[in-house]
């Protein structure tokens, strides 16, 4: 399993953060988590293959986590780009209405002839070919989930957008990776957002390999997140765009 996170940012337009998104390459699959402004363009720098994307993974649906999927359809439907499968966007409850309300009418009024747009909702677990979903209810938006990634013995864990809670530390347990958002330091809390400490705390009750910091803004110095982390949790590292990991390498 491959991580590329596209986007370590938040909402605020920045050079060297873009906005919430990652990469990931499970088997054959090729996964978007998230879908913040700039997406596209971050697979571009990557050297990603955004033509050849299977599914595409939604947290929430804050602007910041999503705006791009209507341009990603868009795209998909140029007929010089002759996509012949499927897109897969799986969001949580609530995804359904949200897509046929507010993306539909902009991208899909007019479908493509040669592949459709199939969007499922997950509440607890998915089954693909080599590989497992799973999701967990997050304290921040009234739908926003974490999700865990699962190939063999090794898992991925994003947290979206979220506050502390108990079931998220549950949900982590023994994962490779754990991706939080870590938006402030500890002395600019923000409720439905984690601080370091959190953070920390987190990763080392659920016993995790290996704890990345992403969805950082530009409010105080990013060193200063690292090192209240690093207190509680020590193999701890801030996202950048661009990054990759090689989940199971930890």
């Amino acid at each position: 399993m491959l991580l590329k996170i596209l986007g370590s940012g938040t909402c605020v337009i920045s050079l060297k953060r873009s906005s919430p998104a990652n990469y990931l390459k499970i088997g054959e699959k090729q996964i978007l988590v998230d879908c913040g402004p700039g997406t596209l363009l971050q697979l571009e720098k990557a050297g990603l293959p955004y033509k050849d994307i299977d599914m595409v993974f939604i947290t929430h649906f804050h602007i910041d986590h999503i705006s791009d999927l209507d341009a990603l359809i868009w795209v998909y439907k140029w007929e010089g780009l002759k996509r012949c499968k499927d897109l897969v966007v799986v969001g949580p409850v609530g995804f359904k209405k949200f897509y046929e309300t507010y993306i539909k009418p902009l991208v899909w009024a007019t479908p493509a002839e040669s592949f459709d747009v199939v969007i499922k909702e997950i509440s607890d677990k998915m089954e693909f070919k080599n590989f497992t979903v799973e999701c967990c209810k997050t304290e921040h938006a009234d739908e926003s989930i974490a999700y865990k990634f699962t190939e063999k013995e090794k898992s991925l864990v994003i947290s979206g957008d979220t506050d502390f809670s108990e079931d998220l530390v549950e949900f982590a347990k023994g994962s490779n990776v754990l991706m939080l958002e870590c938006s402030f330091e500890n002395s600019m809390k923000v409720n439905g957002h984690l601080t370091p400490k959190e953070c920390g705390d987190i990763a080392k009750r659920a016993g995790v390999g290996k704890l990345i910091l992403t969805h950082l803004y530009p409010a105080s110095p990013e060193i200063i997140r690292l090192n209240e982390a690093k207190e509680i949790f020590v193999n701890t590292t801030l996202a950048k765009d661009l990054m990759e990991v090689e989940i199971g390498n930890q």
